[in-house]
């Protein structure tokens, strides 16, 4: 750490006084850049307000904690004396300096749907994570923070299309070049980052070569929308919002938990090690309504623990079927295989992401893959009224994560992708639901106005 070179970029955000918005593709550095200028921010302004004097927030508790964490890193490396002690000691969620008598703190807060989280402090900075994924109602009770001691905003994030808060301030910069617009716009893309990164101790050849091939693969596996969107930092006009906002906080009411009676469902998806999130969903249909009644997510496990939970919750749930991705390449086939020697091994059902999805005459549906069904599939019956889900604010910002287009073939033809960027929650989560609905012979393929919208 003690021998990272910054980009030109980097070091243009921390000369930066005023409003800041940084529009990006992924894996550039930017969460550490903007910890690492909230600690020279605190170094050098006195604090005479008695609450927090930067409040970071985002959309999870990870991403928080996340921040906070490399800040207190640069903070032990630069400013070691400084940091708070006893009660003011470094935790997941604040780091406290202190400069000549002066406590100054870095606050982060998950805001989770509406921002309310972030009431009741103030401060002179408010940093915002992922921030074109921050809903309306976020903005409208975090700005607030800045009302009497004329702050500035530091937001950053990938897009997602061109709608909302971020994208609006935005383009009023980059595009229309208004003179009154607030905010000092940088954009920085991923394939910039990594072909023009300074080789160092801290970005080796290595790292820039193996991540020059991975945005390679990426280009291949993605389509030209979804590539530069997430690593160009494009808002393409083309990618929507799959799960409309006043849907999601619509049917994201329940409490885990069940009633008696009734079948219960297992989707589970599965992540690589040190990628993402396992989840385990559990889905309750009883009479024609479906409960989402549990959720577990686990991170950085070894197959075997993945296998040992996904036996725990069967068994805690008496579960009729286990539904999980065991496509070619996917760490669910080695789980399917251990699976098969286990109580539950008449419960699995492999629901592949490029499976083709079939009608009800078991043929195969023109275009559609089954990953893209089984979102249809939980679309429909949240709009229906169908189904009740958790009360979570990471499945709400998984959900919020998911975006459609329509991709063209080689053969002339399109068809519909989605794709979400926190989409672990979710991906277990349709599983469960498609597996419920199957069971239960109705129609899968039932649409709605919204549907409808989809092109479906």
């Amino acid at each position: 750490m003690s021998d990272l070179k910054l980009d030109d970029w980097q070091e243009n955000i921390l000369k930066e006084d005023g409003n800041i918005l940084l529009a990006k593709g992924r894996r550039i550095g930017a969460t550490y850049i903007f910890a690492e200028k909230a600690v020279e921010y605190l170094m050098n302004n006195h604090n005479s307000h008695p609450s927090s004097q930067i409040v970071c927030v985002s959309l999870t508790t990870d991403q928080a904690e996340l921040i906070i964490a490399f800040a207190t890193l640069y903070a032990q490396r630069k400013y070691k004396k400084f940091i708070g002690k006893k009660k003011d000691r470094p935790t997941l969620k604040r780091l406290v300096l202190k400069v000549n008598g002066n406590r100054r703190i870095l606050l982060a807060r998950p805001v989770g749907d509406t921002g309310d989280a972030a009431r009741g402090f103030e401060g002179q900075i408010l940093m915002v994570d992922e921030a074109p994924r921050m809903p309306h109602s976020f903005w409208v009770a975090a700005k607030p923070i800045l009302a009497t001691t004329g702050g500035k905003i530091w937001m950053w994030g990938t897009f997602e299309g061109q709608e909302g808060y971020f994208w609006d301030r935005f383009n009023e910069v980059y595009y229309k070049h208004l003179e009154q617009a607030k905010f000092k716009v940088f954009h920085k893309d991923t394939e910039d980052v990594a072909n023009n990164r300074p080789i160092s101790v801290s970005w080796t050849q290595t790292q820039r070569d193996e991540m020059i091939k991975f945005l390679k693969e990426e280009q291949h596996d993605m389509t030209a929308q979804e590539y530069d969107q997430e690593y160009m930092g494009i808002a393409s006009v083309d990618r929507k919002r799959f799960y409309d906002e006043e849907l999601i906080i619509k049917v994201t009411t329940g409490k885990p938990g069940s009633i008696e009676g009734g079948k219960n469902y297992l989707g589970v998806d599965i992540a690589r090690m040190g990628h993402d999130k396992s989840s385990f969903q559990v889905v309750k249909e009883q009479n024609g309504k479906y409960r989402h009644i549990e959720q577990v997510l686990t991170s950085k496990t070894l197959t075997t623990d993945t296998e040992r939970t996904v036996l725990l919750v069967a068994e805690k749930w008496k579960v009729k079927k286990v539904g999980l991705d065991a496509g070619a390449g996917t760490l669910g086939v080695s789980v399917l295989d251990h699976l098969q020697e286990t109580k539950v091994k008449h419960k699995l059902v492999q629901l592949n992401n490029r499976s083709i999805a079939m009608d009800k005459n078991d043929k195969p549906k023109k275009q559609m893959l089954l990953k893209e069904d089984m979102h249809l599939t939980l679309l429909a019956m949240m709009e229906h009224g169908e189904i009740e889900l958790l009360d979570d604010d990471e499945l709400r910002d998984s959900l919020r994560s998911f975006q459609f287009e329509y991709a063209r073939e080689d053969d002339g033809t399109s068809r519909m992708r989605i794709s979400g960027k926190n989409n672990d929650p979710v991906e277990g989560l349709i599983r469960a639901t498609h597996l419920a609905k199957k069971e239960k012979s109705l129609n899968l393929y039932a649409t709605s106005s919204n549907s409808l919208k989809h092109g479906i």
